[in-house]
């Protein structure tokens, strides 16, 4: 049903490319074609928020919800809500109306079971913050303590993932910020998430280590000064002679112009076709 109205209704999907992240599936207020079955199977992680226009909780709960996504909107995670009031046929396969409202997490196209002491950690610690929710959502779809399959940057909280990090990757690009979410690392989220759609890459694997850094522990250790992106190859910094530095001012553009000219992922393809590698 919702499939057939949203495919008149609305315009070709552009998830993440709005202003808000979070897919809309309620067939009335549709601003992605996507079905909620077609967009479960679509993406391997997938979080939905099955709430209703009426009461407090309902509200405390999506403002929440939608400021995950905000600040996770350039992660590999995608974002839905249904009221289940407008579709209660599609809400009620997945959840029972008492349960309203609540939050599913689907990974490679199946709902994740949540043990109920972890619902109660939610509950309690962190009351419903986004905190929780990336705890939880780190912990039961992340295959590390890290949940570096969940992002397009490995987050490098010690100087030992650090070390590990470049080790493990023989071209790696890291982002180095002063704190998490700050302005240059918005950007450098943004930019790496684009470098990932670019139609001439594995949408999986660019061929680079993609890293940030915001542990002031790291920062001092790696006499690196933030807002910057270094390039390694080799665990070595690749030198800035002959390749433009960033502008003072950064934008996603310019991220992703900045990295580009160093050819790494052309690097990449040239030692393959070569047998290097």
């Amino acid at each position: 049903r919702l499939g057939l109205l949203a495919l008149v209704a609305a315009e070709p999907c552009q998830d993440r490319l709005g202003d808000d992240p979070v897919v809309q599936f309620t067939a009335e207020a549709c601003s992605c074609c996507y079905d909620l079955d077609e967009f479960i199977q679509d993406n391997d992680y997938v979080y939905v928020l099955f709430y209703s226009a009426k009461g407090r909780l309902n509200i405390d709960i999506r403002a929440k919800f939608e400021q995950l996504a905000r600040e996770w909107k350039w992660s590999r995670i995608h974002f839905g809500r249904i009221d289940v009031d407008k579709d209660r046929d599609m809400s009620k396969r997945w959840v029972e109306s008492n349960m309203v409202p609540t939050n599913v997490m689907y990974k490679f196209g199946r709902p994740v079971e949540v043990k109920p002491k972890d619902f109660e950690v939610i509950r309690d610690k962190y009351q419903g913050n986004p905190d929780g929710q990336k705890w939880m959502l780190t912990k039961y779809m992340g295959e590390d303590a890290e949940g570096s399959n969940l992002h397009y940057a490995t987050v490098l909280p010690s100087m030992k993932k650090h070390s590990k990090f470049l080790k493990n990757n023989q071209v790696a690009i890291i982002g180095y910020f002063k704190k998490e979410g700050d302005r240059e690392h918005k950007v450098y989220l943004e930019a790496i998430w684009k470098l990932f759609q670019d139609d001439n890459v594995d949408k999986d694997d660019i061929g680079a280590g993609v890293g940030s850094v915001f542990a002031q522990s790291v920062l001092k250790q790696v006499s690196t000064k933030p807002p910057s992106i270094v390039l390694y190859l080799d665990g070595k910094v690749m030198p800035l002679d002959g390749y433009k530095a960033m502008p003072e001012r950064w934008t996603v553009q310019a991220v992703v112009d900045f990295i580009k000219q160093y050819n790494v992922l052309s690097f990449i393809e040239t030692q393959h076709a070569s047998g290097e590698l």
